[in-house]
């Protein structure tokens, strides 16, 4: 089995390209935030005297790198399970004909799935391997910012500990291993037919494992909803401006960034179905919006990285221009800027990832007469697409969570919302715009060149 496992891995290394590099960059972060946090420990074990609340110098930076250290660590665990599974499911799905002919010629679905668990496993401990390795320019950029912060002294430098290689490929294969357990679930458990017709893990009966995970859907998402009805009782009983409702509005308002990130899968379709609505004319608007509605499951999993990085600007920046917090965008950056460029590498991996399609979608234009500005106009308005359905629904969590902060302060919701982070939001929506629609045309024709014929003969 094992030699079945690296073989596998070896003929289809172009196909895990991309989610080894999604390891490798969660490598990197957790890498140097452990070499941050080392050297934010040594300094402080080296400090004397006391901070002005009279609490030992050393014993209050040691529990805020740890407390820090810890926080940006789990967000990054989060946000690699969030993006590979995504690209883990399309890796699998890529490949499910060979293993469908594995299932034929007799592979128990336990092997398969034990196969597919191993690949994931490997790619894990290679990411954390490339990961450390760049995880020291990471530490220099962390540190700085740790110390503006007042979570690191000043003077701190990153500290290397060969323990840490250890944790750092417990928490990037775990964070591999979670985010690609579905997709081999799935691929094992569907038939040898089901497989070698390219429909794997389409689930079309209602069985006792379907309405489980059915179940576990609604659970989440009444959690995150009942999280919301809670934090605005709470705002409207404690009145405005104190300590409880300020906590309740923030709370309330990460549940609302969770809410619209689990329903992300069902709301992206209707976005971009409702922007393909707009009186625009042209072949390349008509098709561009065609193909976001029919690769629905695609237009989900690469608008979900961007719209978590809206989100998080739209609650952090929002709450500092509502007055409950002093945020500046250092301390966003320390807090949750190892988590974005983890989640931003996905959204850029899964559009890479889906550069054969968009090729035989550019084979079948230029096979119709569509002239090559048509195809180029089709692949920019793709990513238009992508990015307007991420701003449209990061601005959907603002307006909800201005409402929230409007109950806590003295404010009036349309003031809250007319005075919330729009330059901040203005910017990352057009960092959103500028990745998706750069990386949608860079993707489609990079690779060997192939006449009209080759690419519609070829596979994935």
């Amino acid at each position: 089995m094992t030699r079945l496992l690296l073989a596998e891995l070896r003929h289809h290394a172009s196909s895990w390209t991309w989610t080894c590099v999604v390891a490798v960059v969660a490598g990197a972060c957790v890498s140097g935030q452990f070499m941050a946090m080392r050297g934010s420990l040594r300094s402080a074990a080296a400090a004397t005297g006391v901070n002005r609340w009279g609490v030992s110098v050393r014993a209050d930076m040691t529990d805020a790198a740890h407390t820090v250290s810890a926080v940006i660590i789990i967000s990054v665990l989060l946000a690699t399970a969030a993006v590979l599974t995504s690209t883990a499911a399309l890796v699998i799905s890529q490949h499910q004909r060979d293993h469908g002919l594995w299932r034929a010629l007799g592979m128990p679905p336990g092997t398969l799935r034990a196969i597919l668990l191993g690949q994931l496993g490997v790619v894990g401990a290679l990411g954390s391997l490339g990961g450390g390795a760049l995880g020291w320019p990471v530490a220099r950029i962390m540190v700085p910012l740790l110390i503006d912060q007042e979570v690191a002294l000043p003077g701190t430098r990153p500290q290397w500990d060969a323990g840490d290689l250890i944790w750092t490929a417990l928490v990037v294969a775990g964070g591999v291993m979670i985010g690609g357990w579905g997709a081999a679930r799935r691929a094992a458990r569907a038939t040898e037919v089901e497989l070698i017709m390219g429909r794997g893990g389409v689930e079309t009966a209602w069985s006792l494992r379907r309405v489980f995970g059915v179940l576990g859907w609604l659970l989440l998402a009444g959690g995150f909803a009942t999280g919301i009805v809670a934090a605005a009782v709470t705002a409207h009983r404690s009145g405005p401006m104190t300590d409880e409702s300020v906590n309740a509005v923030i709370l309330g308002s990460f549940s609302v960034l969770g809410l619209v990130c689990v329903l992300a899968p069902r709301l992206v379709p209707l976005v971009e179905r409702a922007l393909g609505l707009l009186p625009l004319r042209g072949p390349a608007w008509l098709v561009s919006t065609r193909t976001a509605s029919l690769q629905s499951r695609r237009s989900s999993a690469t608008v979900l990285p961007f719209l978590v990085a809206i989100g998080l600007v739209a609650v952090m920046f929002g709450a500092t221009h509502a007055g409950f917090s002093n945020m500046r965008l250092s301390g966003f950056l320390a807090m949750f800027g190892l988590a974005m460029v983890t989640a931003w590498s996905g959204g850029v991996a899964v559009i890479a990832m889906s550069a054969s399609s968009r090729r035989r979608d550019k084979a079948l234009l230029v096979a119709a007469g569509a002239r090559e500005r048509t195809v180029l106009g089709v692949q920019v308005l793709e990513g238009v697409l992508h990015a307007g359905a991420a701003v449209l629904l990061g601005l959907l969590i603002w307006v909800i969570a201005g409402a929230f902060m409007a109950a806590a302060s003295m404010e009036g919701v349309a003031a809250t919302i007319g005075r919330g982070p729009w330059a901040e939001l203005g910017v990352v929506g057009g960092l959103t715009l500028v990745t998706t629609c750069l990386s949608v045309v860079i993707s489609t024709r990079v690779g060997r060149r192939q006449n009209v014929a080759q690419v519609l003969r070829a596979r994935d």
